[in-house]
């Protein structure tokens, strides 16, 4: 029986590098080391913490960011990819924290493609801003600014819908994809959940709506700017003003616009009557329902059985409610429960820990966390910081992750497509760029700014490992760090044995080693180390978490 009863007592370094792995965009050693003695509780309450903001992008053209006061400078060609460069440093230095893992996840769950909005590229900062915002708060607050986001007003046309012309992409994503998800399909085009009587009724609530490339419209509680009703400052022209009538799916509630003169609403009964939308769609048990199972799909697996429906998905959903969809509330009861630490059933073949295919953005930041590599500083080498990056973004296209250009409005295919999710991040190619990306990195990424990343291995096991001359305890201790579960002696015996020492015996390495440390000459040791480091990095299990 899969169960949400909590853990007790210290998680020990697996369980901790688990947590870490999951709830982070990749462990760090001292974290490891840190979290072994926590209980999961207060784990929990450390990954939580309130974080800094980060300073915004800054464009080396004008040497300041391009938001609101700031304008774009008018040499500025490179602004989208200076955008995810700045995301991608967030991620890397992150601390161990949940926000930046929330902000990835709700970049899946709430996809933007780039390409759609960068000819206005405050739209896209202003987009994760709001991402920041929210990823650790409610989420019901954050699906309804998400809704006049100046950025999904652009990417789903909902600033083309207007009264008499209406533009139904935005509510079918917002009802199928956001909220209550599709359930079964009873007729064509009508589901359990919502019918195509809502989405046009939904549709008809949400018209009038604009981008608002000023950035003087701004939302008092987040101060982000956002979109704004099309009319005067007290007058929509293009709200529809009818009757707005929901099916049984939504208990055939009539949504009705308030303060109408004429044909025209006064702007405040738009807000109000998006208030009311809202409300009525996360008052549907399908709501929160679905997030669940999406939370569940991105931190534990993605294979919903009718056994965790009832068991994990049902309650996660009761307490979402309870909590006024407050999204940490089901996460600190996921990430303390005996399921998300397999300890719920036997030892058996349906352990969800290292069963999950990192995704490239996992792959690339997350070994830029656990071997802690230094990159070039944003303040003092900012244009080979871009470069490097730019570089790094290549290696996640090659790797099958179009980063911030899904190919559909659903997102990227591994977070949502029925029934192979995740397995979609491996293809022959996929697989070979992703091998390829280790031994890139030990080689070192270099460019026009020099050298730009590199991995030291002998630097690396010479400043973390407890006795590096010692080829057993060496190899356990790497196995621990880059492995999500435990590997059979055979396995072990080969990365120690016939990639490290190449079979020649422990005996020798110590002595290679110590040769090193009395000469500082790594030639040797340089060369079995890069070989075992490749070997594990370019294992099956290097690409699970």
């Amino acid at each position: 029986m899969a169960s949400l009863n909590p853990i007790t007592g210290a998680l020990g370094a697996q369980k901790a590098a688990h947590l870490l792995r999951r709830a982070t965009m990749g462990p760090r050693l001292q974290d490891i080391t840190s979290f072994a003695g926590m209980t999961a509780q207060a784990a929990f309450n450390t990954l939580v913490q309130t974080q800094s903001v980060p300073a915004l992008p800054v464009d080396p053209s004008s040497g300041t960011d391009w938001v609101y006061p700031n304008t774009v400078s008018p040499t500025s060609t490179n602004l989208s990819d200076y955008t995810r460069s700045w995301w991608m440093e967030n991620m890397r230095t992150g601390g161990a924290n949940l926000t930046e893992r929330m902000i990835w996840f709700y970049h899946t769950h709430f996809p933007m493609i780039m390409s759609r909005i960068e000819n206005n590229p405050q739209f896209a900062i202003d987009y994760l801003r709001l991402l920041r915002y929210y990823a650790l708060g409610n989420y019901k607050d954050l699906t309804k600014a998400l809704i006049i986001d100046n950025a999904m007003l652009l990417h789903l046309d909902g600033n083309l819908n207007i009264k008499g012309v209406p533009q139904e992409n935005f509510a079918r994503e917002f009802l199928e994809l956001y909220t209550v998800g599709k359930g079964e399909e009873v007729s064509l085009g009508n589901y359990t959940n919502f019918t195509e009587q809502d989405v046009q009724a939904l549709t008809k609530a949400l018209t009038g709506w604009g981008i608002d490339p000023t950035f003087q419209t701004v939302d008092p509680v987040t101060t982000i700017p956002t979109g704004k009703v099309k009319g005067s400052a007290t007058t929509s022209s293009q709200h529809d003003v009818n009757g707005k009538q929901f099916s049984s799916a939504f208990n055939n509630t009539l949504i009705q616009t308030g303060s109408v003169t004429g044909s025209n609403a006064a702007v405040t009964a738009v807000y109000t009557e998006l208030d009311d939308v809202v409300n009525m769609v996360f008052n549907s048990p399908h709501t929160a329902k679905h997030i669940c199972r999406r939370i569940y799909r991105e931190f534990v697996y993605y294979d919903i059985t009718p056994e965790i429906e009832t068991d994990i998905i049902e309650p996660l959903a009761a307490t979402l409610v309870s909590n006024n969809y407050n999204i940490t509330s089901v996460l600190e009861v996921l990430f303390q429960s005996e399921h998300f630490y397999d300890l719920d059933t036997p030892i058996t073949e349906d352990n969800n820990i290292g069963a999950i295919i990192k995704s490239p953005m996992d792959l690339v930041i997350g070994t830029m966390r656990l071997f802690n590599l230094t990159v070039p500083s944003v303040s003092t080498q900012l244009a080979a910081n871009y470069e490097m990056y730019a570089q790094l973004i290549e290696q996640l296209d090659l790797q099958g992750l179009q980063f911030f250009e899904p190919y559909d409005v659903a997102g990227y295919e591994p977070y949502y497509q029925f029934p192979d999710y995740h397995r979609y991040w491996i293809s022959s190619n996929y697989l070979a760029n992703r091998y390829k990306f280790s031994e890139l990195l030990i080689s070192g990424f270099t460019g026009m700014s020099g050298n730009l990343l590199k991995l030291d291995v002998v630097a690396f096991v010479d400043t973390n490992c407890s006795d590096p001359g010692n080829a057993t305890t060496l190899v356990q201790e790497l196995v621990d760090w880059l492995f999500p579960i435990t590997i059979d002696t055979t396995r072990f015996n080969y990365f120690r044995d016939e990639v490290l020492l190449d079979q020649l015996s422990a005996a020798n390495w110590t002595t290679e080693w110590n040769n090193y440390v009395n000469t500082s000459s790594d030639v040797n040791v340089r060369l079995q180390l890069e070989s075992l480091f490749t070997a594990m990095m370019q294992t099956p299990e290097y690409q699970l978490f």
